[in-house]
């Protein structure tokens, strides 16, 4: 009885071993085809994409021919990964040029068997199949498509919603701000810097009208996102709107005003402005750095102003104040508030700066 088990029990181990051997060896055997289909399609775009974009004087590549071409190595819509690999290939490509040969890619892109792949994906149910989709249609300015992806502005994907926000800043540039009223979402801060940046490299001419009309918003990721833009674009007449936001009750919010706020040297106006909102910010970290940004301006020092940080200010903002000002040359202001810190007037020869 035992021999018999264990003899089933060895016979049914020896053919798992064999099995997993099969399993191996057909696994060496896909990714050694695979690879050799990827080199072999990667080869012909490179000689294709060549003769499309240089041809020779006389031999002008027709794009059926490249279409016939593609569909003989597989590129067809019941071989997806085949079709994604390609348009990999093309958007690699894309990336390295500029000017009509950019432009004739985009092109064709939009020639290519299967035809609308990445629209196909778009209507995928799989937020990782649309997500991707988007991008590929907004990296290939596929404007055609603007309408099915501003249906997913709003989309409960967090990632889907990112690409749509992204395609419709690269679609419609400054246009595109007056859907921010509408998002339901909270737009995190990295959304926020991706549409700052391809704002910045796709349409880098302020459009104060626009931008002036988003100013209604209450959402805080718009008010944000404004700020981010007022900054990137330098926009120095537009800092009334970031002033705004100094002592806004919402930690983020003030942190971007503050964070905004240090690329500009305010006016007089501006600057009575932002002093008089430092004693509402709830923050001391933020106070400090207000305090920091005010301190580095190329102005007078406002003695009224550091005096009253001194005598109404926590600890921190004290010490702060106190730093600005010795480092200015006001020592006898920094010394006359500290000596009467104490019961007693230290004698010179005990001064707490003598040996400062």
């Amino acid at each position: 009885m035992i021999v018999s088990t264990l003899f089933t029990v060895i016979t049914f181990l020896l053919f798992c071993l064999i099995g997993l051997w099969i399993i191996i060896g057909i696994s060496l055997i896909y990714r050694k085809r695979r690879t050799q289909k990827l080199l072999q399609i990667e080869n012909v775009f490179a000689e294709l994409i060549s003769c499309y974009l240089y041809p020779l004087p006389g031999e002008k590549m027709e794009v059926f021919q490249i279409q016939r071409q593609f569909r003989e190595l597989g590129i067809v819509e019941g071989k997806p990964k085949n079709v994604q690999y390609l348009q990999d290939l093309m958007l690699r490509t894309q990336a390295a040029f500029i000017g009509d040969n950019y432009n004739k890619i985009e092109i064709f892109y939009t020639q290519i068997p299967p035809y609308r792949a990445s629209l196909q994906k778009l209507r995928s149910k799989k937020w990782y199949i649309k997500a991707r989709g988007i991008r590929e249609i907004y990296q290939m300015d596929q404007e055609q498509y603007i309408k099915e992806i501003l249906k997913e502005r709003n989309n409960k994907n967090i990632f889907v919603r990112r690409e749509a926000q992204i395609a419709m800043v690269v679609f419609l540039g400054w246009e595109s701000l007056r859907f921010l009223p509408y998002l339901k979402w909270e737009m995190t801060l990295w959304q926020q810097i991706q549409i700052v940046e391809k704002l910045w490299d796709l349409y880098p001419q302020p459009d104060l009208k626009r931008l002036r009309k988003s100013y209604t918003s209450e959402k805080k990721y718009a008010n944000e996102l404004i700020m981010r833009i007022i900054r990137k674009f330098g926009l120095r007449e537009e800092i009334d709107y970031i002033i705004r936001f100094l002592d806004d009750p919402n930690f983020d919010t003030r942190e971007s005003a503050v964070y905004c706020i240090s690329s500009f040297e305010p006016g007089e106006e501006q600057l009575r402005a932002i002093k008089s909102k430092l004693f509402n910010i709830p923050n001391t970290e933020q106070q400090r750095q207000l305090v920091k940004y005010i301190s580095s301006l190329p102005v007078d020092v406002d003695l009224t102003f550091y005096s009253e940080l001194l005598h109404r200010g926590n600890d921190v903002i004290k010490l702060s104040a106190a730093e600005v000002l010795w480092n200015k040359g006001y020592v006898k202001e920094v010394q006359d508030f500290y000596y009467r810190q104490y019961s007693y007037q230290p004698t010179p020869e005990f001064s707490l700066f003598n040996d400062v």
